[in-house]
């Protein structure tokens, strides 16, 4: 299994596409992942041959038979810019269908409940859940891609009760250790389609979160 995680913080927190890597091979030992992720990013830029970084991704895409390419887009912009997003994703789709590979989206979760990162959208945390939500399943319908529903299982284990930290308590909004743990799940189980339990799981995840988050996955995907 071929992957390339194009994004940005939200990606290489806590080196998900890693603890990916290590499901991977679980399925396939000769797994390659590759990541580009600079902080803040969106794929509008990632798509721009006019820039240094849009040349560098494109480049990667097609020099290399990629299985799959999993996009995600800067966290908040699929809310305010929803078909800036869909334009960007259409476009990466192009790119990546020339070498005959699949897209992922990979759809990111609403800010924290509480704090000022959420509280300067103007939107409560359901309204930004539903609104990514909504652009990521329209960008997908346009594009031909599969959603990796990340974000809709970072609420559905938030509304279980069972798990309080899935988002980094310093920030707000970027992924404690368990939610990056959660996202290679997700995706892992929407590229695959098999059981995330017994999967390689990081140590700084409990095994308490660890079971939690391989049952709902696998309930819900």
């Amino acid at each position: 299994m071929q992957v390339l995680f194009i994004g940005n913080s939200f990606t290489y927190f806590n080196d998900m596409p890693y603890t990916f890597l290590n499901m991977a091979k679980t399925v396939d030992p000769d797994s390659r992942v590759e990541s580009i992720a600079y902080g803040g990013y969106s794929l509008a830029q990632y798509c721009d041959e006019e820039t240094e970084v849009g040349r560098l991704v494109i480049s990667k895409i097609v020099s290399y038979e990629w299985d799959y390419v999993v996009l995600q887009e800067q966290s908040l912009l699929p809310c305010t810019d929803e078909a800036g997003f869909v334009n960007a994703v259409k476009r990466l789709s192009r790119i990546v269908s020339q070498i005959g590979a699949k897209v992922i989206l990979y759809q990111t979760w609403a800010y924290a409940d509480n704090t000022e990162k959420l509280m300067s959208t103007g939107m409560s945390y359901r309204e930004m859940s539903e609104k990514l939500i909504k652009a990521y399943d329209k960008a997908a319908a346009e594009s031909g891609a599969t959603v990796a529903p990340v974000g809709d299982m970072f609420t559905r284990v938030k509304d279980s009760g069972y798990i309080t930290r899935l988002i980094n308590i310093n920030d707000g909004y970027h992924p404690s250790s368990t939610g990056s743990y959660l996202a290679a799940c997700v995706i892992f189980r929407t590229v695959t389609g098999k059981s995330t339990i017994g999967l390689p799981c990081p140590s700084n995840v409990s095994l308490y979160n660890l079971s939690v988050v391989q049952k709902l996955t696998d309930s819900v995907i």
